[in-house]
């Protein structure tokens, strides 16, 4: 049995998560291999998305473990030789690091292995994100110096350039072990959801983390001036959590058609009630939502934005310039007055998803790579 670790922040909901657990219940069932996963977080959530979460791991065989109970910070500092503890002990065959914090532990971990002398295991590493320590540059150049050609993933071509852009930059050869293997989704349910719709209105969701890379700041200022202009023609529902919280929270309390909701567990299997989903995000590695949003039929208004284009058509018409309010304004006078074909949308991008985003292809990609570095 081969045993693959996943590394990740925590049990959130994020895109990143959401793959490795994924891969975590499906490659091993999709493969000659005998895979055994185990989900590794830096640190412990609290919300009740983690903890239903949690539930679902364990009911199908899938262990967690924690590296800190405590704070995310210090998580950073004690992960490193809590991560060193458990690589010892359980010996895995590879372990498959998701984004930039999950790499930094690992690669903290690499280095008291080489002062040691002790194997590291083989290592996977996908890239989520097209924005790598752009905030912190020197803890990106110690992080990228520790891994040297290990198996690199790009979840996009805009993901994987930046991971090559990082690595010229800091002077570092890119690993020669590389490939794109885009995200794919189940085709979702229809099931229950907690959500207050009102068929009177155009029901548009945003789903997400409450973080800048979102641009959930962006849509706090802009819908103020959509409901201005298009009083009592939209409902807006906010469903996350994260650094703005409270000033969604505080949106709300101002805003009477703006409701807001908790992260909400298995979430692609409730969009279908809204009529849109709104992105307008900075920059993405690939946006899972949008595609399960695509799957489910829910037309999507999007920034353009590395990562997130990709998911979508070339000629997708729901598209806006982050900077420009005046075409998020114009996309929304027309949605106002009807003057898509939804169903032609609709169509148009289920078509598209199904043909580039499959769950099945990324399954088969990932076990394909785990049989081929075990060989």
């Amino acid at each position: 049995m081969s045993k693959i670790f996943q590394l990740i922040n925590s049990i959130q909901l994020g895109g990143a998560e959401i793959v490795a657990f994924n891969l975590a219940e499906y490659c091993k069932c999709n493969s000659t291999v005998d895979f055994e996963f185990v989900v590794v977080e830096l640190h412990q959530t609290k919300e009740a998305y983690s903890i239903e979460k949690k539930k679902e791991l364990v009911l199908k065989d899938i262990r967690i473990i924690c590296l800190s109970k405590k704070s995310k910070r210090l998580s950073l500092l004690l992960g490193p030789f809590v991560l060193g503890y458990h690589l010892l002990k359980e010996k895995p065959d590879i372990i498959h690091s998701h984004t930039d914090l999950p790499d930094f532990v690992l690669a903290t971990t690499l280095r008291l292995f080489s002062i040691l002398n002790i194997k590291k295991p083989k290592i996977v590493r996908t890239i989520h994100n097209t924005e790598l320590w752009s905030d912190h540059t020197k803890i990106g150049k110690y992080t990228e110096s520790t891994f040297i050609n290990d198996w690199i993933v790009g979840v996009s071509e805009a993901a994987l350039n930046s991971y090559n852009n990082l690595r010229l930059k800091n002077n570092l050869l890119s690993s020669l072990n590389q490939q794109i293997i885009y995200n794919g989704s189940i085709v979702p349910t229809r099931k229950e959801h907690p959500f207050k719709i009102n068929n009177e209105k155009i029901n548009i969701a945003f789903c997400g983390r409450f973080e800048k890379q979102k641009g959930i700041d962006v849509l706090i200022d802009r819908l103020k001036v959509i409901n201005k202009k298009f009083e009592g023609i939209f409902l807006f529902h906010i469903i996350g959590s994260g650094t703005y919280l409270q000033k969604v929270i505080k949106l709300s309390k101002k805003e009477t058609n703006v409701l807001v909701y908790d992260a909400v567990p298995n979430v692609a299997d409730k969009l279908y009630v809204f009529d849109f989903l709104i992105m307008p995000s900075r920059f993405e590695g690939l946006a899972l939502i949008s595609i399960e949003a695509s799957f489910s039929k829910v037309p999507l208004i999007a920034a353009f934005a590395p990562g997130l284009s990709e998911t979508l058509p070339k000629d997708w018409p729901l598209q806006f310039h982050l900077e420009n309010e005046n075409e998020l304004l114009w996309l929304f006078d027309k949605i106002s007055k009807r003057m898509y074909d939804l169903e032609a949308l609709k169509n148009q991008v289920y078509s598209f998803v199904s043909e580039n985003f499959s769950h099945s292809g990324m399954i088969n990609a990932y076990s394909k790579l785990y049989s081929e570095i075990n060989e």
